[in-house]
């Protein structure tokens, strides 16, 4: 038990830091400089993503350049919707830390709940290390080649030394090599990449965190609603229904967040995964540094998708045992609890969507596996 809280206590820390890090702690915890932070990480957006849709449509006739300034488009587009959403929905935000948080923390206090509520902490804590590391190795992959053709230029005594940006861009206006204004879009692009890791990481864990607390607290109104007497009983339903109430508010608001970010995310990854298979089914020869970056890419392409509905699917799973255990719960032949017991079974179980367009489950996994393989055979039409 004691190593499943220190679990859990990592699993809290990381989403601390990460949130802090990214200016989306809590206002009631965190200054107002700080919280200021995500509108500067969005802004640093707005002069690369310029850049990338005039190299886009610059080069739309050459289906190679098109589709890589797509997916590297696509993913800018991700992150400022993450970053935007957040910005939007940051009252919604700061009531789900207030609502989930203490009550969370609360039920760790009784060893009996602690064991209910902390199953699987292990794989949810591991979560948030998996999005980071592939996300800061596709950044990598792609911020190291400048770097190493300026330490090339260096060891070779080539003056002046090109700094090389990282992304493919075609700007309106006039960018002279080593200039004051070169630097700044040099610089600009290395900020945007470090941004990219930081909202990813922090949006796409903090969304693990709430449906870890929110399957946390099922499990422990499915136990109380199993375990109930008649001297409590109708105290425990009151309870119950109470907390499941509260459970279906938090629900909305994660819908609300998160349910535009999934809806894009779902789509664009499905866009994404099919120009990098295309890039990669049409590439001569591939070196080593753009494997890696395909890999990596394509590996938190697949990994923000299985997570987004692998964590909805278990808080679905776990509802419709919720609604299991109020089923075999000892109400039979008490007349007082059977209405309350039916009203119960009537509710919904608490299954996410994405903008009222899309159920937030494993389906939704294959269903972008079957759009990517589509989205391709299309491309190659073109051919």
């Amino acid at each position: 038990m004691i190593a499943e809280r220190l679990e859990y206590v990592k699993f809290q820390t990381v989403i601390k830091r990460l949130l802090f890090i990214v200016g989306l702690w809590t206002k009631y915890d965190s200054s107002l400089l700080f919280r200021s932070l995500i509108h500067i990480y969005v802004s640093l957006f707005i002069v690369p993503t310029i850049g990338v849709i005039n190299f886009f449509l610059t080069n739309i006739t050459n289906i190679n350049l098109a589709t890589r300034s797509l997916s590297t488009l696509l993913g800018f587009s991700t992150v400022i919707i993450k970053g935007i959403c957040f910005i939007i929905n940051r009252r919604e935000v700061d009531e789900l830390h207030k609502i989930l948080e203490p009550y969370f923390n609360e039920l760790l206090k009784t060893p009996e709940m602690s064991t209910q509520v902390l199953n699987k902490i292990s794989t949810f804590r591991r979560l948030p290390t998996i999005i980071m590391t592939i996300v800061t190795t596709g950044c990598i992959s792609y911020a190291i080649v400048p770097i190493i053709s300026i330490i090339q230029q260096y060891r070779q005594k080539t003056y002046p030394i090109n700094y090389n940006l990282i992304y493919q861009t075609v700007y309106p206006w006039e960018v002279p090599k080593n200039s004051a204004i070169h630097f700044i879009h040099f610089i600009d692009e290395y900020l945007l990449t470090v941004a990219i890791v930081l909202i990813t990481s922090a949006v796409d864990s903090l969304y693990t965190y709430y449906m870890f607390q929110m399957i946390g607290i099922l499990r422990e109104i499915s136990y109380r609603i199993s375990m109930f007497d008649e001297k409590n009983c109708e105290f425990e339903i009151r309870e119950c229904v109470n907390k499941y109430e509260i459970l279906v508010r938090c629900t909305k608001k994660i819908q609300k967040v998160y349910g535009v970010i999934i809806l894009w995310t779902m789509n664009v990854n499905a866009i994404v995964l099919c120009t990098v298979i295309y890039q990669l089914s049409n590439a001569k020869s591939i070196p080593f540094f753009t494997l890696l970056l395909c890999v990596a890419y394509t590996g938190l392409k697949l990994t923000q998708v299985f997570i987004y509905a692998w964590s909805g699917n278990l808080l679905t799973i776990e509802s419709e045992k919720f609604r299991e255990a109020i089923y075999a719960s000892r109400w039979l032949g008490n007349t007082r609890l059977k209405s309350s017991i039916i009203i119960m079974l009537s509710q919904k179980p608490l299954i996410l969507t994405a903008c009222n367009l899309l159920y937030v489950t494993i389906n939704m996994f294959v269903k972008v596996g079957n759009t990517t393989i589509s989205y391709y055979l299309l491309l190659k039409t073109f051919e």
